[in-house]
């Protein structure tokens, strides 16, 4: 009876979605096959992971590291090719992506090496935008921007903090002469759950019995 159960739900119908030139569509596929593509992608993560970062021990080479790899091999699409929104293991093979893709890679990457770290769309009092990804190094949220390249550090040359950067925005410019200061600047809340930590299989289990009970996680988190 068991076993009749089992097999039942593992063949009922679920959907997923890609999204190609800004246009979302849905397909429906058996719950197994949804659920292998997962622990798949998670173990593909968790070895590219350990194959940047061997040898490396502390929180800033890690995350350097995988900062060095995704602008390595993850380069801005070509003018004129498709641009597919899904999985981020698919960005990663593709080899192309835009810039909050490649900000999608990094942060996933540095959370599967122990670095957890999320991006956002950082708004400036000029009217200016950029997409940043932060990585908690040693206890303090870093600021990245990886689409430029730029690795953002203080005056004694250690990653920045957005405490650092939100008391003094022109700090980035130690980056790159060409960068704008960071005008209103305000540190990013932090979400209590951090979306590149739900492509591992216990905290996406313990996300989804939370929203199937209606116990939604808090929003966000201080920094």
């Amino acid at each position: 009876m068991f076993l009749a159960v089992a097999v039942g739900i593992s063949a009922s119908v679920v959907t997923t979605r890609q999204g190609v030139n800004f246009k979302v569509s849905t397909r429906e596929i058996p719950l197994y096959i949804k659920v292998s593509d997962f622990f798949h992608r998670h173990y593909q993560y968790r070895m590219l992971a350990r194959e940047i970062t061997q040898g490396l021990g502390s929180d800033p080479e890690r995350a350097l590291a995988v900062f060095e790899w995704t602008r390595r091999n993850i380069r801005r699409t070509p003018e004129g090719w498709p641009v597919a929104d899904d999985h981020v293991l698919n960005i990663i093979i593709r080899g192309y992506g835009l810039n909050d893709q490649m900000a999608d890679v990094f942060t996933t990457l540095s959370t599967y090496v122990g670095v957890p770290a999320f991006w956002r769309v950082q708004w400036f009092s000029t009217g200016q935008k950029s997409i940043l990804s932060f990585a908690r190094v040693e206890g303090r949220w870093v600021v990245f921007d990886v689409e430029n390249g730029l690795a953002f550090r203080n005056k004694q040359g250690a990653l920045a903090s957005v405490q650092e950067i939100a008391a003094d925005p022109c700090l980035v410019k130690l980056a790159a002469e060409s960068v704008s200061c960071f005008a209103g600047f305000v540190p990013p809340r932090v979400p209590d759950v951090i979306r590149a930590e739900q492509q591992m299989p216990w905290p996406r289990l313990v996300y989804e019995v939370r929203q199937s009970i209606g116990v939604a996680p808090k929003e966000n988190a201080s920094p």
